[in-house]
């Protein structure tokens, strides 16, 4: 959701200055939510933030932003543009 896995492992890998030093401790699962359209994060968590940033890693990070890179690359190439 926000503030998990991903984003942290992001910001581990591009700019770790920016991720507090409670990362690790900062996990929440956010309990069972009912199927509606998005509501807010902050309907589940008092900070807004569900996820698991525990089990963020640099390496994780670096993967992610290769990835989205090579595919916004395909995506442009077909689009026939330059990225």
């Amino acid at each position: 959701m926000h503030v998990g896995e991903v984003e942290t492992s992001i910001l581990l890998h591009a700019a770790p200055e920016l991720i507090r030093d409670d990362y690790t401790e900062a996990d929440h699962g956010g309990g069972p939510r009912p199927p509606s359209p998005r509501p807010t994060e902050r309907a589940y968590t008092v900070s807004g933030d569900i996820g698991f940033p525990s089990i963020a890693t640099p390496a994780k990070g670096k993967a992610v932003l290769a990835s989205l890179t090579d595919s916004s690359a395909l995506h442009f190439a077909a689009l026939g543009e330059q990225p």
